[in-house]
């Protein structure tokens, strides 16, 4: 480690929040730390209990560090290093072992920690956007990113943190790059099974040992009536129809996190991520919850608030994971609160890679 120290010292002179992590080979990647933020802070109504990110086995920790960069392989482990083609074409499995095989603290980014960056962006009222009109943001004229792989004689991808400072979360160098396009990334921890959202309880799916397989015993459905953690997480009985537990339905054109599924057929749906309803049988402490994770509006909002992010998913099959951001061809449909459901964890494409994350 003592052959970046200076580099890591430039770095933190330059950018305080960022700094080099390493694995247990002594390689670095570049990662920005952010600190816990409650609820309350977060969502309009949200209470005082600490955003989910930040909870391990149930129990708060001081902080996390995101990779600043979307990941790249390099011997069967992924690193956040600038100016780098963005690695694809991994399964989730693939992707989460790359991320763990760098050792204890590493892990693929978790639902959890999307959606609470996801929400800071929104309440410091930056929506960070990015490569998602062929090399360039839908909403600007300028070229600036380094393309570095193209498609139908396009640029697709672009080297990563290579774009202007609004693809940044914070709108500045410090910032954490890529959450709008480039490629999507999936997130880890979270899943539909025949529509019946399932999740790793708090962050857990940011411990190495944590089994995230398609077959662990450690996933929860979620209690439609819960009043606190103590009862939000239930075990699933892999049906998807576990009793009380909350559902996607697609209704009227939008998607509905509810207790029952009027319309489930095996085919890719989409609406606005704004227009996303709670029904009646959700309690407050539940919707509270599927709101933390970025998986439906605050009341009130409209698409604006979202940047014009949509939802995907398909409600009909037997597991569906979750990846987020959009890529290259997504337009104004791309962007932080952008969520996609409808892919197994066995997917390969062209378009969805990830992200390393570290807690200590």
């Amino acid at each position: 480690m003592a052959d970046f120290a200076n580099t890591a010292l430039a770095l933190k002179a330059v950018f305080p929040t960022n700094e080099l992590v390493y694995d247990d080979k002594g390689l670095p990647g570049i990662y920005v730390q952010r600190q816990p933020q409650f609820l309350s802070a977060l969502l309009t109504g949200g209470d005082g209990s600490v955003h989910p990110a930040f909870l391990i086995n149930g129990q708060q920790i001081a902080r996390l560090l995101i990779g600043k960069y979307q990941g790249i392989a390099h011997g069967g482990r992924m690193y956040s290093l600038p100016q780098e083609d963005p690695r694809i074409g991994l399964t989730l499995d693939t992707l989460e072992a790359y991320c763990k095989a760098k050792g204890a603290g590493h892990h693929e980014i978790t639902a959890a920690e999307w959606a609470f960056l996801a929400l800071l962006c929104k309440k410091q009222g930056i929506i960070p956007k990015g490569n998602n009109n062929y090399g360039k943001d839908g909403s600007e004229k300028l070229y600036l990113a380094i393309p570095t792989t193209t498609d139908a004689q396009q640029t697709a991808h672009v080297a990563t943190g290579t774009g202007p400072v609004t693809w940044s979360d914070t709108g500045d160098r410090d910032g954490i790059w890529d959450l709008n396009g480039n490629v999507w990334e999936w997130t880890t921890g979270i899943r539909l099974v025949k529509g019946e959202i399932q999740v790793i309880p708090y962050n857990n799916a940011a411990i190495p040992a944590t089994d995230t397989s398609a077959t662990s015993s450690e996933w929860r459905a979620l209690n439609r009536a819960a009043t606190s953690y103590n009862d939000l997480y239930m075990v699933p009985n892999g049906s998807g129809t576990t009793a009380n537990s909350v559902r996607l339905d697609y209704v009227s054109g939008h998607w509905q996190w509810g207790d029952s599924i009027t319309t489930q057929d095996d085919i890719i749906k989409s609406a606005a991520f704004a227009s996303t309803t709670y029904a009646a049988s959700i309690s407050t402490f539940c919707k509270m919850y599927l709101q933390a994770m970025a998986l439906g509006p605050e009341e009130g909002a409209d698409a604006a608030n979202y940047g014009g992010d949509f939802f995907y998913a398909n409600n009909a099959n037997d597991e569906r994971c979750a990846y987020r951001g959009g890529c290259w061809s997504s337009g104004s449909f791309a962007g932080v609160f952008s969520l996609d459901f409808h892919y197994s964890r066995e997917r390969t494409a062209k378009d969805i890679g990830g992200r390393p994350a570290y807690y200590e």
